[in-house]
C-alpha cells in the first residue's frame, strides 16, 4: 500500500514539476515558431506612450523613432535582443532613442539584483553603460562581483555603489516597470513597442531596421 502510495506521489510531484517549467518558459518569451499568426502580429498600444515616462531613457526625446524594450537583463533573450539593439542604434545615433523598462521575472535569481545594480550606476550617471555591461556579462552573474561591472562601466565613486547596491528596500523603478507591463499587456521578455506598436516576437536586425527606415520616410513602422 505504502509503494502504491509513493507510486502516486512521485507522479504527482512530477506533473506538477512539468507544469511549473511551461509557465516559467511561457513568461520568459515564447520561442517565435511556436507562436501563432495572431500572437506573432504587431499590436498597437493606444497608451504606450506612458512608458516614455516611466522608464529609462537613452537618446533624444525628438529621436524619430522611439523603441522601448521591457527587459531582464538574466534573460538570454534579452542579451541576443541587446546586440540587435546595439547594431541599430549605431547605424542611427541621433534618430533611435531606447527607453528601458525593468521587468524583472520571479524565475530569474539575479535579475532584480541586475536591476537594483543598474539603478545604484544610474544613480551615478551610468546607467546605459552598466545596461551595456550587464547583458554583455550575462553569463557570470554570480562569478563576479558587481564591483567589477562597476568598474567596467565606469561608475566613480564604488563605496557608494557598494552601500547603494546592499539596499534590500523595494526598487521603485522595477515596480514601476511590473505595474507598467501589466498595464500593457506585456506577456514576457523581451518585449518590444516601436513607436507605440507592440510586436509579437524579439526583431532582428534587419526587421528593426527596415522598421527604422519607414519611421523615417513617413510611414508606420509595421505595414
Amino acid at each position: 500500500m505504502q509503494t502504491k502510495l509513493d507510486a502516486v506521489m512521485t507522479a504527482t510531484l512530477l506533473v506538477c514539476a512539468v507544469t511549473t517549467t511551461g509557465v516559467v518558459l511561457h513568461r520568459e518569451f515564447m520561442a517565435p515558431h511556436s507562436l501563432t499568426r495572431a500572437q506573432q502580429k504587431p499590436v498597437l498600444v493606444p497608451n504606450w506612450r506612458v512608458a516614455l515616462e516611466k522608464g529609462i531613457r537613452m537618446g533624444s526625446a525628438q529621436a524619430r523613432v522611439q523603441l522601448i524594450e521591457f527587459a531582464d537583463f538574466e534573460c538570454p533573450f534579452c542579451g541576443s535582443l541587446h546586440k540587435t539593439l546595439e547594431t541599430v542604434r549605431e547605424r542611427y545615433p541621433t534618430q533611435v532613442a531606447l527607453i528601458y523598462v525593468h521587468f524583472p521575472l520571479p524565475m530569474h535569481r539575479f535579475a532584480v539584483p541586475a536591476a537594483r545594480v543598474a539603478e545604484c550606476a544610474g544613480d551615478q550617471g551610468r546607467f546605459e553603460a552598466m545596461y551595456d555591461q550587464l547583458f554583455d556579462g550575462q553569463e557570470s552573474f554570480g562569478l563576479r562581483p558587481w564591483s567589477d561591472y562597476a568598474t567596467a562601466a565606469g561608475v566613480p565613486d564604488l563605496s557608494e555603489f557598494d552601500s547603494c547596491i546592499k539596499k534590500l528596500d523595494p526598487i521603485p523603478q522595477v515596480e514601476d516597470g511590473k505595474r507598467l507591463g501589466t498595464e500593457l499587456d506585456v506577456k514576457g521578455t523581451p518585449t518590444v513597442i516601436v513607436n507605440g506598436w507592440k510586436l509579437g516576437h524579439p526583431p532582428s536586425a534587419e526587421e528593426l531596421d527596415a522598421m527604422v527606415k519607414a519611421v523615417l520616410a513617413g510611414k508606420s513602422p509595421v505595414s
